[in-house]
């Protein structure tokens, strides 16, 4: 399981599906990090109140719209406890789509790929109000003028 590669599927992921709301990612968000907590281990034991603290979510029901809609939209598998002071299992699907061996190098593309160029819904050549507003630069959006010399002692 590789850290960096399964975020980046994740963000992937969610970056195309509209259903998202930054309550399912905070819940996910929490629950990853418990899931790192226990060593990538599946199942893993989750509380609710610890998992809402955790999630900053302030509701029991906002809580459990979105672990069970994270169930039914594939991002992880969800076991309620039949005990209230038991904790629930939850599996997450690893969004690790890469290949990283020493034999075998190849990694495969995700089939939900993010041409990041496109990834504003706004058209960036217009306003919305009266159609005009700035044309769009040569530079790329999330490009930095001053990029940092690492070789630089701090």
């Amino acid at each position: 399981m590789n850290y960096i590669r399964h975020m980046n599927g994740f963000f992937m992921r969610i970056a195309e599906d509209q259903r998202i709301t930054s309550f399912h990612i905070s819940l996910y968000m929490a629950l990853f990090q418990v899931w790192n907590l226990n060593r990538f281990q599946n199942p893993f034991t989750i509380v609710r109140d610890e998992m809402m603290q955790l999630a900053r979510i302030g509701s029991v029901n906002t809580y459990a719209r979105c672990i069970k809609q994270l169930q039914e939209w594939g991002y992880i598998r969800y076991v309620s406890a039949s005990n209230m002071y038991a904790g629930s299992q939850v599996i997450c699907i690893s969004f690790d789509t890469a290949r990283n061996t020493a034999t075998d190098t190849a990694s495969d593309t995700p089939s939900y790929y993010i041409n990041i160029t496109n990834f504003n819904k706004q058209d960036p050549g217009k306003n919305n109000r009266n159609g005009r507003g700035k044309k769009p630069s040569g530079i790329h959006q999330i490009h930095v003028a001053n990029d940092k010399d690492y070789s630089e002692p701090l």
